[in-house]
């Protein structure tokens, strides 16, 4: 089912506020199909910045492995994760 119409929401207090009952009935009326569509829309992107930091934390213990590491190197791996995003 396509939106017809923007849902009733906004900002209030700096966060985004969705009317509920009404995201629950667009929910509510579309095929199994499309709501994991929306799902795989939806988390997407918060799976992939979960994997860039799961290895980014992956390299920074490989490379401390009982040494010391300079800033630069954490540096270095905390903006390639962080320009990802």
């Amino acid at each position: 089912m396509p939106i017809k119409q923007p849902m009733n929401s906004g900002i209030k207090d700096g966060k985004l506020v969705i009317d509920m009952a009404e995201a629950d009935e667009l929910w509510n009326s579309m095929s199994m199909e499309q709501q994991y569509e929306a799902m795989c829309i939806m988390f997407q992107p918060l799976l992939d910045r979960a994997t860039a930091m799961q290895r980014a934390l992956q390299q920074l213990k490989e490379n401390a492995a009982g040494e010391w590491v300079p800033a630069s190197v954490v540096h270095a791996i905390a903006d390639a994760v962080l320009d990802q995003s």
